[in-house]
């Protein structure tokens, strides 16, 4: 069971990585902000790095709880 749980944060965690470089991509440009990108809906503000944190912390409490 724990293991399974691991291997879910783990993907967790891949794709909290990949949504915060689409949020580096969408970023607002600190020169020119008419010149920015504008954000999708589906991307709210911190999202990678929130669920990129939450699922790294999850994999280390799953990991010592095997252990």
């Amino acid at each position: 069971m724990i293991t399974s749980l691991k291997i879910i944060a783990g993907t967790l965690v891949v794709v909290g990585i990949v949504v915060g470089f689409i949020e580096l991509r969408y970023a607002p440009h600190t020169l020119l902000r008419e010149s920015s990108p504008d954000r999708p809906w589906w991307l709210p503000k911190g999202i990678g790095w929130l669920l990129t944190s939450v699922t790294a912390i999850m994999y280390i409490v799953l990991d010592y709880l095997a252990g």
